[in-house]
């Protein structure tokens, strides 16, 4: 919620986001440097997307997402590095530093009787990280989470 807060704390910025919200932001006022720079900032943090025809949307879904500190019990100390702010900051390199990571975060994001659709899987994963496709990848090869075999669903692997 800090980010989001620093991200409107501008008022330009905040101008900006309100003419998003409003849909009055035309496409050629996007040529602007500062705008693009403003822009950025905005995507980057999650209150503003990109829809694939090149338009700008507001995502009021980012408000209504728990707090990360909130949601992630404590992270393995050896793991700590690789979090600020309760976000995943870069997905280890390392196989076995990895594995680790994403054992702890199949552990409390996922319940183990429960299905998931890969939206819901996405989300989850979007609580910690926004590369959801990787996770989910990763979590899948390393046996973590179960893959319908027609991609309809997963689940948390049995330990």
């Amino acid at each position: 919620m800090d980010q989001l807060m620093s991200a409107l704390a501008d008022p330009e910025r905040l101008k900006l986001y309100a003419r998003i919200v409003l849909d009055e932001l035309a496409p050629r006022d996007e040529d602007s440097p500062a705008v693009r720079k403003h822009l950025g900032r905005l995507v980057s943090t999650g209150l503003v997307e990109r829809r694939p025809d090149g338009t700008l949307r507001a995502d009021p879904s980012v408000f209504r997402r728990e707090r990360p500190a909130e949601i992630h019990p404590a992270v393995p100390r050896r793991l700590t590095g690789f979090f600020a702010r309760g976000r995943l900051t870069s997905i280890p390199v390392r196989a076995t530093v990895r594995h680790e990571l994403l054992v702890h975060l199949t552990g409390t994001l996922f319940e183990t009787e429960r299905t998931y659709t890969e939206g819901e899987v996405n989300e989850a994963f979007r609580t910690v990280h926004e590369d959801t496709s990787a996770l989910r990848r990763y979590c899948v090869n390393d046996g973590l989470l179960v893959r319908e075999r027609d991609g309809s669903s997963y689940r948390r692997a049995h330990a």
